[in-house]
């Protein structure tokens, strides 16, 4: 199965206090699930990368999907239908859209909107 994770699913990872987001990913892993890092999600979270290790090791488990020129037209456009403003959220949903992917995010309402608005459906999961 493909996954894209959103910020919230690495930050959830990355402070996590028990191992349960840290097992889940691990799982993924193991079941050889491709889990997918669009390239601004990645900036979103990554601020100090020698304190944090947990993060930076789960991001090189991951694909981070860059963003380019290709991309801006899709994600003005469904930001534009939708009426939100999240450049971040259209960026997640238009790669899981694009990527059959289920989507990590702790954002679930505004994700299933965009998809939603693409007319995609998708399994979307909190971390």
């Amino acid at each position: 199965m493909n996954y894209v994770y959103d910020s919230g699913a690495l930050i959830a990872i990355d402070r996590s206090r028990d191992s349960a987001q840290v097992a889940g990913h691990q799982e993924r892993l193991v079941a050889g699930d491709r889990i997918i890092v669009p390239a601004p999600v990645a900036a979103q979270v990554v601020r100090r990368p020698g304190r944090q290790a947990r993060l930076m090791l789960t991001l090189r488990s991951c694909e981070v999907a860059p963003f380019d020129g290709s991309h801006v037209s899709p994600v003005g456009q469904l930001l534009a239908r939708s009426g939100t403003s999240d450049v971040v959220d259209a960026i997640v949903a238009l790669t899981a859209a694009l990527e059959n992917a289920a989507v990590l995010t702790s954002d679930p309402q505004d994700i299933r909107l965009l998809l939603g608005m693409m007319g995609v459906r998708r399994l979307v999961l909190q971390p």
